[in-house]
Protein backbone atom coordinates (compact mmCIF):
# COMPACT_ATOMS: atom_id res chain seq x y z
CA UNK A 1 0.00 0.00 0.00
CA UNK A 2 1.64 3.43 -0.89
CA UNK A 3 1.50 5.62 2.28
CA UNK A 4 -0.07 8.04 0.50
CA UNK A 5 -3.14 6.58 1.05
CA UNK A 6 -2.37 4.66 4.27
CA UNK A 7 -3.82 5.69 7.45
CA UNK A 8 -1.38 6.30 10.25
CA UNK A 9 -2.19 3.44 12.91
CA UNK A 10 -2.17 6.07 16.18
CA UNK A 11 -3.94 8.41 14.22
CA UNK A 12 -6.47 6.92 11.48
CA UNK A 13 -7.66 10.52 10.54
CA UNK A 14 -4.51 12.02 9.21
CA UNK A 15 -3.00 10.41 6.23
CA UNK A 16 0.29 8.48 6.24
CA UNK A 17 3.23 10.42 5.67
CA UNK A 18 6.01 7.85 5.19
CA UNK A 19 7.35 4.72 6.89
CA UNK A 20 9.43 3.80 9.61
CA UNK A 21 12.78 2.89 7.97
CA UNK A 22 13.43 0.34 10.66
CA UNK A 23 9.88 -1.09 10.76
CA UNK A 24 8.62 -0.03 8.29
CA UNK A 25 5.46 1.28 10.16
CA UNK A 26 3.14 3.49 8.56
CA UNK A 27 3.90 7.40 10.13
CA UNK A 28 2.38 10.79 10.32
CA UNK A 29 3.82 13.69 10.45
CA UNK A 30 2.74 13.81 13.90
CA UNK A 31 4.50 10.23 14.68
CA UNK A 32 7.59 10.77 13.00
CA UNK A 33 10.91 10.99 14.51
CA UNK A 34 14.23 11.74 12.67
CA UNK A 35 17.59 10.03 13.45
CA UNK A 36 20.53 11.03 11.22
CA UNK A 37 18.60 11.90 8.36
CA UNK A 38 16.22 8.54 8.68
CA UNK A 39 12.30 8.81 9.43
CA UNK A 40 11.72 6.54 12.56
CA UNK A 41 8.65 5.47 14.37
CA UNK A 42 8.69 6.51 18.20
CA UNK A 43 9.62 3.25 19.04
CA UNK A 44 12.19 2.96 16.93
CA UNK A 45 13.74 5.84 17.57
CA UNK A 46 13.48 4.70 21.30
CA UNK A 47 15.33 1.54 20.78
CA UNK A 48 17.60 3.62 18.36
CA UNK A 49 18.87 5.97 20.61
CA UNK A 50 18.78 3.27 23.63
CA UNK A 51 21.82 1.28 21.33
CA UNK A 52 25.17 1.27 22.10
CA UNK A 53 27.68 3.25 19.72
CA UNK A 54 29.21 0.68 17.52
CA UNK A 55 32.98 -0.39 18.16
CA UNK A 56 34.29 2.23 15.48
CA UNK A 57 32.88 4.70 17.19
CA UNK A 58 34.45 3.73 20.49
CA UNK A 59 37.84 3.08 19.12
CA UNK A 60 37.51 6.77 16.98
CA UNK A 61 37.16 8.33 20.24
CA UNK A 62 39.82 6.42 21.98
CA UNK A 63 42.48 7.17 19.23
CA UNK A 64 41.35 10.75 19.02
CA UNK A 65 41.87 11.14 22.63
CA UNK A 66 45.29 9.32 22.72
CA UNK A 67 45.77 11.77 20.00
CA UNK A 68 46.71 14.63 23.13
CA UNK A 69 49.91 12.01 23.56
CA UNK A 70 51.25 11.67 20.14
CA UNK A 71 49.40 13.54 17.08
CA UNK A 72 49.37 10.09 14.81
CA UNK A 73 46.28 8.44 16.81
CA UNK A 74 44.48 11.56 16.72
CA UNK A 75 44.72 11.56 12.83
CA UNK A 76 43.58 7.49 13.12
CA UNK A 77 40.50 8.80 15.06
CA UNK A 78 39.96 11.99 12.32
CA UNK A 79 39.29 9.04 9.57
CA UNK A 80 37.30 6.92 11.88
CA UNK A 81 35.07 9.29 12.96
CA UNK A 82 34.52 10.19 9.05
CA UNK A 83 34.03 6.25 8.59
CA UNK A 84 31.61 6.33 11.24
CA UNK A 85 29.69 9.02 10.59
CA UNK A 86 29.17 8.48 6.34
CA UNK A 87 28.08 4.16 8.39
CA UNK A 88 25.59 6.29 10.62
CA UNK A 89 23.88 7.88 7.53
CA UNK A 90 23.66 5.04 5.42
CA UNK A 91 21.94 3.34 8.64
CA UNK A 92 24.67 0.35 8.96
CA UNK A 93 25.57 1.82 12.29
CA UNK A 94 23.73 2.77 15.71
CA UNK A 95 22.81 6.74 15.33
CA UNK A 96 23.98 6.63 18.82
CA UNK A 97 27.68 6.98 18.40
CA UNK A 98 27.37 9.92 16.18
CA UNK A 99 27.97 12.55 18.91
CA UNK A 100 31.02 10.29 19.60
CA UNK A 101 31.80 9.63 15.83
CA UNK A 102 31.69 13.63 15.66
CA UNK A 103 33.64 14.35 18.33
CA UNK A 104 36.70 12.19 17.35
CA UNK A 105 36.51 13.70 14.23
CA UNK A 106 36.58 17.00 15.34
CA UNK A 107 39.50 16.50 17.97
CA UNK A 108 41.27 14.65 14.85
CA UNK A 109 41.21 18.46 12.88
CA UNK A 110 42.56 19.97 15.99
CA UNK A 111 45.42 17.06 16.10
CA UNK A 112 45.72 17.88 12.15
CA UNK A 113 45.98 21.51 12.29
CA UNK A 114 48.28 21.22 15.36
CA UNK A 115 50.58 18.91 13.50
CA UNK A 116 50.70 21.06 10.49
CA UNK A 117 51.54 23.81 12.41
CA UNK A 118 54.48 22.08 13.69
CA UNK A 119 55.87 21.52 10.23
CA UNK A 120 55.29 24.96 9.08
CA UNK A 121 57.03 25.91 12.41
CA UNK A 122 59.90 23.52 11.45
CA UNK A 123 60.08 24.50 7.96
CA UNK A 124 60.53 27.84 9.12
CA UNK A 125 63.47 27.48 11.57
CA UNK A 126 65.39 25.37 8.77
Amino acid sequence: MDATHAPCPLHPERPAEGTCSRCGTFLCERCRKWQVGRMLCSRCHTVALGEKPSQRATLALIFATVGFIGFVPGLVGLVLGYQELAAIRRGTSPGSGEGWALLARNVGWFHLTVLLIIGLGWMARS
